[in-house]
C-alpha cells in the first residue's frame, strides 16, 4: 500500500478508501478477493486500526466491499469501484470548470474532443 499524505487535509480514512478503490479498479484485487485485514493494512499504512476500519465500513456501505460475519472483507464489485473513481473525477472536473466560468456543456465538449484525439492517435 502506498503512503498516505497528511498534508492534504483529506481525512486519512477517506484516503485509505480512495487508495483501495484505485487498487481494485487497477485490477490488484478482483471480485471476491480478500483485501488486507484491518491489522495488516493499519500496520502497512502506519495508521490507527479504527481509521482503516472506518474506510472499510464506508466501502462496504458503498457496495465496493462485503463481509460475512467473522470473515475477511472481500471485493464485492469491481465495476462499482471504477465507476465511483471516475464519477469523483468527473465531479471534480465539473467543479473546476465552474470555478473557471466554463459551463458543464463546454466541459463535456472538451472531454469528448480529447477522447476523440486519443482514439485517433491510437489508430
Amino acid at each position: 500500500m502506498r503512503p498516505l499524505d497528511t498534508s492534504t487535509g483529506v481525512p486519512l480514512y477517506l484516503q485509505v478508501a480512495q487508495m483501495l478503490k484505485e487498487d481494485i479498479a487497477a485490477g490488484q484485487f478482483g471480485e471476491g478477493d480478500a483485501v488486507p485485514s484491518l491489522r495488516v493494512a493499519s500496520a502497512e499504512l502506519r495508521v490507527n486500526l479504527h481509521t482503516v476500519g472506518k474506510a472499510y465500513s464506508l466501502l462496504e456501505r458503498e457496495g465496493v466491499l462485503s463481509r460475512k460475519r467473522g470473515g475477511p472483507y472481500r471485493v464485492a464489485s469491481v465495476p462499482d469501484a471504477a465507476s465511483d473513481l471516475l464519477l469523483n473525477d468527473v465531479e471534480a472536473l465539473l467543479d473546476r470548470g465552474a470555478a473557471l466560468g466554463v459551463s458543464p456543456e463546454a466541459v463535456v465538449e472538451l472531454v469528448a474532443d480529447a477522447a476523440g484525439q486519443r482514439v485517433r492517435r491510437k489508430a
